[in-house]
């Protein structure tokens, strides 16, 4: 189905019935995020040992009383960021024709896959969602559209970079936990982990207070980095209350997903988000969650764990098959994590 903001009438003032997701306006207002912290990656990597040790301090007080953080001094050219969402743009202006071949055809594993609103056809969606996305498997293996010119060079030239970032950052939660700064990752075998990039194109709403971009959900790899084009709509769930992230330049957004919480025994959560829309501006994003390798059977990690004291809250299960139910949405749920929960 196409995305219903080109079909639009630009005189139209109504969303179509399908696309209303609120039943009171005021549930998509939230809190001003003043109080989101901000973490310098620059002091993570920092030679000092002591400028280092009170940043993974402040990282685990993140991950503890949040879920949510920004990174700040990443190293990653925000040039780097404007050119891929130029090079997403073109993409996404393209003819319905144009972009056929990247449609889902054989399900959610597709390593290519445009669409709008969500992963399902027409029929089992109650709400449809005010955007339009392109998903991408980019590691182990890379995968992306030919078109147009340069989209394909500067996705695998971001992914790379931000993969640096992750490995760094997983390591500093590592240590915030008291464990040795490679513990998660070789934990989640991420040297051969799934990196799944979404680019989200959310166009003018001419009643944002009823649509929704993303519904509330939590994430379901390791932990996911954002960008976007400096257009607000990200809103985190924190003790019951929705709190609006204010989106700064060259800033990376970066919220836990079910795989910490499992690997932590629930020492760190996942974090509700949701993403909502305006009646003004295009607002452009680029997610890329980074998850266990696909064949990692993920079960609360040993150090987490004591049969007496702290015994496992959460089942095994094969990464992939995690991945699989949560992108077909065979939950229902805003969580998958109710799969595995004991």
């Amino acid at each position: 189905m196409a995305s219903p903001a080109r079909s639009l009438d630009k005189k139209q003032s109504a969303i179509p019935s399908n696309y209303a997701y609120f039943k009171n306006p005021e549930d998509s207002n939230a809190l001003p995020g003043d109080s989101i912290p901000v973490i310098d990656y620059s002091h993570l990597i920092s030679k000092d040992l002591d400028q280092q040790a009170k940043c993974v301090s402040q990282l685990g007080k993140a991950c503890r009383d949040w879920g949510f953080f920004l990174v700040k001094n990443h190293g990653i050219p925000e040039k780097l960021y404007e050119t891929l969402f130029e090079k997403w743009q073109e993409f996404n202006s393209m003819s319905d024709d144009e972009k056929l071949e990247f449609k889902m055809t054989k399900g959610v594993m597709d390593r290519i896959r445009f669409g709008s609103s969500n992963n399902f056809t027409t029929r089992y969606d109650k709400v449809r969602f005010w955007r339009d996305y392109l998903k991408l498997f980019v590691h182990p293996d890379f995968n992306s559209p030919h078109k147009p010119a340069g989209f394909s060079e500067i996705l695998l030239e971001l992914s790379t970079k931000q993969r640096g970032v992750m490995k760094k950052l997983l390591g500093g939660v590592s240590k915030s936990l008291e464990v040795e700064e490679s513990y998660l990752y070789n934990m989640a075998e991420m040297d051969k982990g799934i990196e799944f990039l979404v680019t989200n194109v959310y166009l003018p709403c001419p009643q944002p207070e009823l649509a929704i971009g993303i519904p509330p959900h939590t994430d379901f790899g390791l932990f996911t980095m954002l960008a976007s084009n400096g257009v607000g709509g990200l809103q985190i769930q924190q003790k019951g209350k929705w709190f609006s992230v204010i989106a700064q330049p060259n800033h990376l957004m970066v919220n836990l997903g079910d795989q910490m919480e499992i690997l932590t025994n629930g020492k760190y959560k996942s974090v509700v988000h949701r993403a909502i829309v305006n009646s003004e501006t295009v607002r452009l994003s680029m997610a890329t969650s980074f998850g266990p390798g696909v064949n990692n059977f993920v079960v609360p990690a040993p150090k987490f764990v004591c049969t007496k004291t702290n015994p496992p809250a959460y089942r095994g299960m094969k990464y992939g098959d995690y991945l699989i139910s949560d992108q077909s949405n065979t939950t229902n749920a805003v969580t998958s994590l109710d799969m595995v929960r004991i």
